[in-house]
């Protein structure tokens, strides 16, 4: 009798940390959730921002920075950069002929 005893004890132990971990198990569920439903908010206000902002620029601050750089861009460098660009490829061409007649001869 004294090991029935013994099983019944562990069977109860058992059955009461069973117990003790769906009641933890059934928090962390109602916890994910939330967290997920959390999650959902945040991803749709940055897709109804995202889109916002494609239609309507002037509601996002990057496209509002890049349009103020825009207008007060005098076109200066642009033409600087234009300038070395036409004059490296230039030197690149007449290396490139000078090469071909120098190896031609």
């Amino acid at each position: 009798m004294g090991k029935e005893e013994l099983n019944e004890s562990e069977t109860k132990s058992l059955i009461d940390s069973i117990n003790g971990l769906k009641v933890e198990l059934s928090g962390f569920r109602s916890e994910m959730k939330e967290s997920k439903r959390t999650v959902e908010i945040k991803i749709d206000s940055l897709d109804s921002r995202s889109t916002d902002c494609q239609f309507n620029p002037n509601v996002c601050a990057t496209a509002r920075r890049l349009e103020e750089h825009i207008k007060n861009d005098s076109g200066k460098a642009g033409r600087t950069t234009a300038i070395i660009a036409c004059v490296i490829s230039c030197f690149n061409v007449a290396v490139t002929v000078i090469t071909l007649v120098v190896r031609g001869m």
